[in-house]
C-alpha cells in the first residue's frame, strides 16, 4: 500500500513539503479503510486540499499551541512544534485562503513562536523573560484567532468534521494507552497533557450552522458537547496531576470510533443530508 501510495504522489508531481505530508498520512492506510485495531479512529490520506487532512493538520497546530500555552508546563518538555507538526501545516497553508481570498496564513507568526528561542523563552522560570513570555502568549491567541478564522473560511461538512475529529481523537488515545492507567491514574504526565491538548484541540474543527431537518440537526448536536466528545475533556482534566483523572484511553477512543460512525454515515456535502 505504501509503494502504491508513493507512486501515485510521484505521478502527481506533488511539492517536497506536500509529498513529506502524503508520507506521513500514507502509513495509516487507505481513506476508506478499516482501522488496524479496534482501537483506531479514522484513517486518511495525505492529499491536504482533502477537508479531513486539512483539518487534522490545523488540529495538531492547536495542540502544539495549547501545550505551549498552557499554564503548567512540565520539566524537561519538549518543544511541542515538532518538525511534523510545521511540515503538516506548511502542506495546507497555500489553502488556507477561503472565499474571502483573504490573507489567513498563519505563517510567519507560527514559525517565530515556534523558534527553539521562543520556546527557551517560554520555559524559562525568570522574572526579566516575563514581558517576552506575555507577548508570546498573545502570540498564541492570535494564531489561535486564525486557526478558528480558517475553519469558518473553509467552512467543512459535518462529515468532514466529524472525520477530522475521530483521527485527533484516535491520536490522543494513543498517547493515553500509556499516559494513563485504565483506573485513571496519570502515569505519563507529558502524554497525558498532550492527549487533553489534541481533544481540546479536536473540539475546533466545527463551525456553526444551522439545521434544515431532523438528520442535519442530529449530526449537528453529536459535533457539539452533548455528542461523544461530551464531558470528556471535563472528565480528563478533573484532579491533579500526582492523582486520578474520570475517564482513561478507551473513552476517548469510544468517542473516536462514534465520531467515525457518525461521519461516515454522513454525505460528502451537507446540502446532501436531508435528502
Amino acid at each position: 500500500m505504501l509503494f502504491k501510495t508513493i507512486t501515485l504522489i510521484k505521478s502527481a508531481r506533488l511539492s517536497p513539503v506536500v509529498f513529506i505530508s502524503a508520507l506521513i498520512f500514507a502509513g495509516w492506510g487507505a481513506e476508506a479503510s478499516e482501522p488496524s485495531t479496534a482501537s483506531s479512529g479514522y484513517t486518511v490520506q495525505g492529499d491536504p486540499t482533502n477537508d479531513v487532512v486539512f483539518l487534522v493538520h490545523l488540529a495538531r497546530v492547536y495542540a502544539a499551541i495549547g501545550r505551549a500555552n498552557h499554564h503548567k508546563l512540565e520539566a524537561g518538555m519538549s518543544n511541542p512544534f515538532t518538525a511534523e507538526v510545521l511540515a503538516g501545516y506548511a502542506a495546507i497553508d497555500p489553502f488556507v485562503k477561503g472565499k474571502s481570498n483573504a490573507d489567513l496564513s498563519m505563517q510567519p507568526l507560527l514559525s517565530e513562536v515556534a523558534a527553539p528561542e521562543a520556546f527557551a523563552v517560554i520555559t524559562a522560570q525568570t522574572s526579566a523573560a516575563r514581558k517576552q513570555r506575555n507577548a508570546i502568549h498573545q502570540q498564541f491567541k492570535t494564531l489561535i484567532l486564525r486557526g478558528d478564522a480558517i475553519i469558518t473560511e473553509r467552512f467543512p461538512s459535518s462529515r468532514s468534521s466529524a472525520l477530522a475529529m475521530s483521527v485527533v481523537l484516535g491520536e490522543a488515545g494513543e498517547l493515553l494507552r500509556t499516559g494513563l492507567s485504565d483506573s485513571g491514574q496519570i502515569l505519563d504526565v507529558a502524554k497525558y497533557r498532550d492527549a487533553v491538548a489534541l481533544i481540546e484541540a479536536a473540539l475546533r474543527l466545527r463551525v456553526k450552522k444551522v439545521a434544515s431537518c431532523q438528520r442535519s440537526r442530529d449530526a449537528i448536536k453529536q459535533l457539539k458537547s452533548n455528542g461523544p466528545v461530551g464531558d470528556l475533556v471535563d472528565r480528563l482534566i478533573i484532579g491533579s496531576d500526582t492523582g486520578k483523572v474520570n475517564a482513561n484511553a478507551g473513552d476517548v477512543f469510544d468517542a473516536a470510533r462514534k465520531l467515525k460512525q457518525l461521519g461516515t454515515s454522513l454525505p460528502e456535502h451537507d446540502d446532501k443530508i436531508c435528502q
